[in-house]
C-alpha cells in the first residue's frame, strides 16, 4: 500500500513540475537557513560543559557603579580575593585565579608573541583538558614549568614529544615544558597557548607590579573561578558575600552614600559565554533572536507549501471524488497527501544538506566564529536537519491533506467551494509571509544605521590616520619608550606621537577620587583617570575646548614641584591635569574657560592645576555612558604608542615606523594597527549580525516571492476564460495587468500595515540597549513597504502580462 502511495506521489510531483520546483526551492532554502541557525545556536549554548566538574564550577563576578551612576558588572577580580575566599568559605573545594599575559618567545632567530595564561596550581582540578604528554597533577605545581597546546608545541618545536625542553623568553627567562594538551575546542571561553604557575617570574616588567597586587583590593584584573563542594548551593555563598567584603575591604561602603560600593555574585561556568560579562560571548537574547529569525524563514517556506497545495486542490477535485466514490476512506486520502508532502520535504531536505555544506563556512565567516569540524560533520547536520524534514513534511502537508480529503464526492464533482480551496486563508498566509519579511528588512536597516552611527558618532577625537604600536608594557619597552617617540617624530609624514596605557575601544578603565579644595574628603568624586605621555592627546586628535594640552616646554606638566612626597603609588607624576567637559561640570567648575587655573585635590593634599579642557571621549561602545575624565602625565605605565601620520601617507611611512620599532625592540614582536580599524572592531559583532539579518531578510523575501510566483501562475491559469471575456468586451492589456497585479497588491499592503508597528516596537527595544543611538526613521518603514510592494509587482507582472496578451479565442474556443 505504501508503495502505491509513493508511486502516486512521484507521478503528481513530476506532473506539476513548476509547483514542485517552487516548493522544493522554498523548502530547501528555509530548511537550510533553519539548520545553519540551529547548528550555530547549539554550538553557542554548549560552551565548557565538557569538564568533569562543570556543574560545580562558578566564576566570580563583581558589580559596581560608575560615577555616572551606571551599574557595571565585570569578571575582573583583585588578586587577594581568591585566597581570602578559600580561607573564609569551607564550602569551596578549590579556587583558581587566571590572568593572561603576552610574552615574546625566541626560537632560533625568530621571535614569536605567545599568549601565556598564569593560573594557580589547582587549575587542572577544575579544567581537565586532555593531556598528550605530562601529568596534570604536577604540570604547573611549581613556578618555572609550562604547559603548551598542541599547536604551540608544533610551532615552537615541530613536535609534541617535548617534555623537559626549554621555552626561552626574550626577557632571558627559561621555562621547562611539563605538559602538552590538545588544542582547545571552539566551544570554550578560554584562550591560551601556554599555561604556567601564577608565581612564575617573567623578568619583563610584569613581576614587580604583579607581586605588589597581592595586597591591593582596589586593583582588579584576574578571573577567579570556584569549585564548590558537592551539594553546595551557590546562593548560600552569595548571601554571605556582603559580610565577607565588609570585613576585607576598607572601601566597601561608599563614603558619599553609605551604601556598599561593590557586590559579588557567582556565574555558572556553562553560562559565561551566553551572559556576555567581560567576554566576547554571544548574548542569550541574540541566540533567541536568531532562532526566531530561522523560525520565520522556515515558516515562510512552509506557508508557501500550504498555499500552493491548497491552491492546486481544484485540479485534483475529480481525483479525490473518484477515489471516494470507489470506496477510498478519508484516512487513506490523508495518508496519500502526507506521503506527497513528506516526499517533497525529503527531497528539499537533501538539497538543504548540500546548501548547508556549501554555505556554512560563509555563515561562520560573517559571524567571525570558529566552529570545530566535528560540529559540521554530516552526522551533526543530519541530526539538525532530519527533525526539520519530519516537522515540515507533516505540518506542511497536514492542513492541505485534511482540506482536500474533507468534501463529499458530489460537492467536488459539482465544483463546490472546497474544490477551489480557501482563498481567504491563502491571502492571510501571504500577509503573514510578507509581514515577516518586511519586519526583517526594517530591522536590518535599523541595525546597520545604528552600527554606522555608533562607529562614526562624535567620539571626542579623530581616529583617522592614527597608527597604534602595542607591546610597550614590558621592561624592555619602557627602557626605550622616549627614544621610540623621538625616532618616530623624525620620520617624514609623522605629525605627532605619544604613549598611553590603553586607547579608546580597549574596554579598560581606571577610576580615582578627586575633590575641590573646599570640599570635604567624604564628598570626593570618582573620575575616570587616563595616564598619558606627552604627545598622546595630540596624536589621537583630542578636541581642545579651552586652555592647552600637555607640553614638554612646561616642566610642571610632567614634574612634581611640590615638596611633599607622593601620597601613594598612583599619585600623579606632575602638577598639571586636563579635564573633560563632563568632569568640569561634575566638579562644578563652571565653563571650560572658568575651569582653567583651578585646583583639584587628589588624596589628602596633592594639589593639581587645570591647564586645559577637552571634549568628552567615547572610550567604550555606544552602549556605555560618557564618563567624566581626568588626564595626567604618567609615562610609567605605557603599553601603546599612538602615531598620527599625515593624510595620504603611503607605505614608505609605515615601513619607516616598522623599521624604527624593529631597530629599538629586536626582541619584541611588532603589533601595529590603525585606530579607526580598532574602533570599528568594537562594533564588528553588531555589523556581522546586521549583515546576517540582511541575508535572512533577502532569503525571506525570495521565498515569499517564490510562493507569490506560484500563486500568480495558478491564478492566471484559473482566470483564463474570465480574461478572455474581458478582452472580448473591450479590456486592454494594461487593464488586465492592473487587475491581476492589484489582486496580489492588497495582501502586501496589509502586510506592510501589520509589519510597521511590530518593527517599530522591536527596533525600539533593540536600540534601547544603546545609550547613544539613532532615532527610528519613519522613512525607512515607508521605503521597506514600497520595496515589498514593488517586488510583488515584479513577481506577478510577468504572468499577468503573458495572460493578458494571449488571444481571447484560445481561452473561449470550447465555450
Amino acid at each position: 500500500m505504501f508503495g502505491n502511495f509513493l508511486k502516486v506521489a512521484v507521478r503528481v510531483l513530476v506532473r506539476q513540475r513548476l509547483y514542485t520546483a517552487l516548493n522544493i526551492a522554498g523548502l530547501a532554502l528555509g530548511m537550510a537557513t533553519a539548520a545553519m541557525i540551529g547548528l550555530f545556536v547549539w554550538h553557542e549554548m554548549h560552551y565548557d560543559g565538557f569538564f568533569s566538574h562543570a556543574d560545580r564550577i562558578h566564576r566570580l563576578i563583581r558589580t559596581f557603579h560608575t560615577p555616572s551612576g551606571a551599574a557595571v558588572t565585570v569578571a575582573a577580580q583583585a588578586k587577594p580575593m581568591g585566597p581570602a575566599l578559600a580561607r573564609d568559605f569551607p564550602e569551596v573545594e578549590a579556587v583558581v585565579r587566571v590572568v593572561n599575559h603576552a610574552v615574546a618567545v625566541r626560537r632560533d632567530s625568530a621571535v614569536f608573541e605567545v599568549h601565556l595564561t598564569l593560573a594557580d596550581a589547582d587549575y587542572f582540578r577544575l579544567f581537565d583538558w586532555p593531556f598528550l604528554a605530562g601529568d596534570p597533577a604536577t604540570a604547573i605545581s611549581q613556578p618555572g614549568t609550562v604547559v603548551l597546546t598542541e599547536t604551540t608545541a608544533r610551532k615552537l618545536f615541530s613536535s609534541v614529544d617535548i617534555l623537559g625542553r626549554a621555552v626561552t623568553l626574550t626577557s632571558g627567562v627559561t621555562l621547562t615544558v611539563a605538559g602538552v594538551i590538545r588544542d582547545l575546542p571552539s566551544n570554550t571561553v578560554f584562550h591560551m597557548e601556554m599555561l604556567a604557575n601564577i608565581a612564575t617570574r617573567l623578568n619583563d616588567g610584569w613581576d614587580e607590579p604583579f607581586a605588589a597586587a597581592d595586597t591591593q583590593w582596589h586593583h582588579s584584573f584576574l578571573r577567579t573561578y570556584l569549585l564548590l563542594k558537592p551539594e553546595v548551593e551557590p546562593a548560600s555563598l552569595v548571601a554571605r558575600f556582603p559580610g565577607f567584603l565588609a570585613a576585607r575591604m576598607t572601601e566597601y561602603l561608599d563614603t558619599a552614600t553609605g551604601k556598599p560600593s561593590v557586590a559579588l555574585d557567582l556565574q555558572p561556568l556553562t553560562r559565561v559565554h551566553v551572559e556576555g560579562i567581560s567576554d566576547d560571548g554571544v548574548p542569550l537574547s541574540l541566540l533567541v533572536t536568531f532562532l526566531g529569525v530561522g523560525g520565520l524563514v522556515l515558516g515562510i517556506a512552509v506557508i508557501n507549501f500550504i498555499n500552493l497545495s491548497t491552491a492546486r486542490s481544484s485540479l485534483r477535485a475529480r481525483e479525490v471524488a473518484i477515489r471516494k466514490t470507489l470506496g477510498g476512506r478519508r484516512g487513506m486520502l490523508v495518508m496519500q497527501f502526507l506521503t506527497e508532502s513528506v516526499l517533497l520535504a525529503l527531497i528539499s531536505g537533501a538539497l538543504a544538506l548540500v546548501l548547508v555544506e556549501l554555505a556554512m563556512p560563509r555563515f561562520l565567516a560573517l559571524l567571525d566564529l570558529r566552529m570545530d569540524a566535528h560540529f559540521m560533520s554530516g552526522l551533526w547536520i543530519a541530526a539538525i536537519s532530519l527533525p526539520l524534514v519530519a516537522v515540515v513534511g507533516l505540518l506542511g502537508g497536514l492542513y492541505p491533506a485534511l482540506v482536500l480529503s474533507r468534501p463529499r464526492p458530489g460537492d467536488l464533482l459539482k465544483g463546490g467551494p472546497m474544490a477551489t480551496g480557501g482563498g481567504r486563508l491563502r491571502a492571510i498566509l501571504v500577509v503573514a509571509q510578507f509581514a515577516a519579511a518586511i519586519v526583517l528588512g526594517i530591522s536590518t536597516v535599523v541595525m546597520l544605521q545604528q552600527t554606522r552611527y555608533a562607529s562614526t558618532q562624535r567620539l571626542g577625537f579623530m581616529p583617522e590616520n592614527v597608527v597604534l604600536l602595542r607591546g610597550l608594557d614590558t621592561a624592555a619597552g619602557h627602557a626605550h619608550q622616549q627614544a621610540l617617540r623621538e625616532a618616530l617624530l623624525r620620520i617624514p609624514g609623522v605629525i605627532a606621537a605619544g604613549g598611553s596605557l590603553w586607547t579608546p575601544g580597549d574596554g579598560a578603565d581606571r577610576f580615582s577620587s578627586y575633590r575641590l579644595p573646599d570640599t570635604p574628603k567624604e564628598k570626593e568624586l570618582a573620575l575616570r583617570t587616563e595616564g598619558v605621555d606627552f604627545g598622546y592627546m595630540q596624536a589621537v586628535g583630542m578636541k581642545i575646548l579651552a586652555g592647552r594640552l600637555f607640553d614638554q616646554a612646561h616642566p610642571q606638566d610632567g614634574q612634581v614641584t611640590r615638596p611633599d612626597p607622593p601620597e601613594d603609588e598612583e599619585a600623579p607624576q606632575g602638577d598639571s591635569i586636563v579635564l573633560s567637559a563632563l568632569a568640569v561640570t561634575r566638579l562644578g567648575l563652571g565653563t571650560p574657560e572658568q575651569a582653567l587655573g583651578r585646583t583639584v585635590i587628589y588624596g589628602d593634599h596633592t594639589a593639581l592645576t587645570v591647564i586645559g579642557v577637552v571634549d568628552d571621549v567615547q572610550f567604550d561602545s555606544a552602549k556605555s555612558v560618557l564618563e567624566p575624565t581626568l588626564y595626567l602625565i604618567e609615562p610609567r605605565f605605557m603599553d601603546v604608542m599612538a602615531v598620527r601620520v599625515a593624510a595620504g601617507s603611503g607605505a614608505a611611512t609605515l615601513a619607516a615606523i616598522d623599521d624604527t620599532w624593529r631597530r629599538l625592540y629586536p626582541d619584541l614582536p611588532l603589533k601595529r594597527e590603525f585606530l579607526d580599524d580598532h574602533i570599528r572592531d568594537t562594533y564588528a559583532a553588531t555589523a556581522h549580525q546586521g549583515q546576517l539579518l540582511g541575508l535572512f531578510s533577502g532569503l525571506a523575501i525570495l521565498i515569499a516571492c517564490l510562493g507569490l510566483f506560484g500563486l500568480a501562475a495558478f491564478t492566471a491559469e484559473r482566470r483564463t476564460k474570465e480574461i478572455g471575456l474581458r478582452k472580448v468586451l473591450g479590456a486592454t492589456v494594461p487593464d488586465i495587468v492592473r487587475l491581476l497585479v492589484w489582486q496580489f497588491s492588497k495582501p502586501v499592503v496589509v502586510a506592510t500595515l501589520v509589519a510597521w508597528p511590530v518593527a517599530w516596537v522591536l527596533a525600539g527595544r533593540w536600540l534601547g540597549e544603546f545609550v547613544y543611538r539613532v532615532d527610528r526613521d519613519p522613512l525607512v518603514f515607508v521605503i521597506a513597504g514600497l520595496v515589498a510592494l514593488l517586488i510583488a509587482w515584479v513577481t506577478v507582472a510577468g504572468h499577468a502580462a503573458r495572460v493578458a496578451a494571449a488571444k481571447p479565442v484560445r481561452a473561449l474556443r470550447y465555450e
